[in-house]
């Protein structure tokens, strides 16, 4: 009688320590249900990751594209032999601030705005002769450049048509958008206006 209650009472234990197959049917659906999540979680985490960069590669370039077209237009240099001439597209002229030669040296540079059906307007530069970048002008609309005098007139082409005395515009603006999403870029031309002249030469052997 002892005996079997001893047995009795090892069968019970044994089976308080173990799992019932159903019990570890629920804890692999547990276990799979907690690995999809996961899953689903650092998929939309990866996807959150890849636009924020993407948004972030766009901000610097744009702030790259901002900081170039005004170092560039900042020292526009006048020469008589190669005078500033642009329109609503581009313009090309010599500037002192080049993005890619020594600083100081006069370079010629260009700026084009290239518009494409379908998709965002380009902006290239030229340096050189030989384009070294373009990037899309996500502004909505296609852009424009605009030439401001040392009056405060506003042209849409340089030289103007009536005639001007100044070799070089005092600021270069690069219109975009419409409406409220309306985007001005204005650069200011620091050197003289006029190619400087030099009173007398030393004499060359």
């Amino acid at each position: 009688m002892a005996g079997e209650l001893a047995l009795r009472r090892r069968s019970r234990a044994s089976r308080s320590f173990g799992f019932t197959l159903m019990e570890t049917l629920v804890m692999l659906v547990l276990v799979s249900l907690s690995v999809l999540l996961m899953f689903q979680m650092l998929g939309a985490y990866r996807i959150a990751r890849e636009r924020a960069a993407a948004q972030a590669g766009d901000i610097d370039r744009q702030a790259l594209f901002d900081a170039w077209f005004l170092e560039s237009v900042r020292g526009l240099h006048a020469l008589e032999d190669a005078p500033l001439e642009g329109g609503a597209s581009g313009f090309s002229a010599v500037t002192l601030n080049p993005l890619y030669g020594s600083p100081g040296a006069p370079t010629p540079i260009s700026w084009e705005l290239v518009a494409q059906a379908g998709a965002d307007t380009m902006v290239r530069y030229h340096e050189d002769g030989e384009q070294r970048w373009q990037l899309p002008l996500r502004d909505g609309q296609p852009g424009r450049f605009a030439f401001v005098d040392s009056q405060g007139g506003l042209h849409d082409s340089w030289p103007p048509e009536q005639g001007m005395q100044d070799a070089l515009p005092a600021s270069v603006a690069l219109l975009s958008g419409a409406g409220t999403e309306a985007r001005l870029r204005l650069a200011s031309v620091r050197g003289p206006l006029q190619p400087q002249v030099v009173p007398f030469q030393l004499e060359q052997e």
